[in-house]
């Protein structure tokens, strides 16, 4: 598998998504761009689903809050500006 930088993904994922719209094979293309076809795959199935826009890179989003937005009120009222560690 090639090394790419960071900043190369979406130039990656817009040229897989050319090759597949001129006729190529999942698998043809991760070889030739020298990754792998599970990121092939999902790369193009994001295409898929969103055209273009799916092969934007987005920051993740990371995990989502389980608090209510009760449980956020009453934790950030009690909130005094002052953070500390308990251990």
């Amino acid at each position: 598998m090639a090394k790419y930088k960071r900043s190369d993904y979406e130039l990656l994922r817009r040229r897989c998504a050319e090759l597949k719209e001129a006729g190529w094979k999942q698998t043809s293309i991760a070889q030739a761009l020298g990754l792998t076809e599970g990121w092939v795959s999902r790369t193009l199935k994001k295409y898929k689903e969103n055209g273009e826009a799916g092969l934007v890179w987005r920051k993740p989003q990371g995990p989502a809050c389980r608090l209510t937005q009760e449980q956020l009120k009453v934790r950030w009222s009690n909130f005094d500006g002052h953070v500390t560690c308990i251990n």
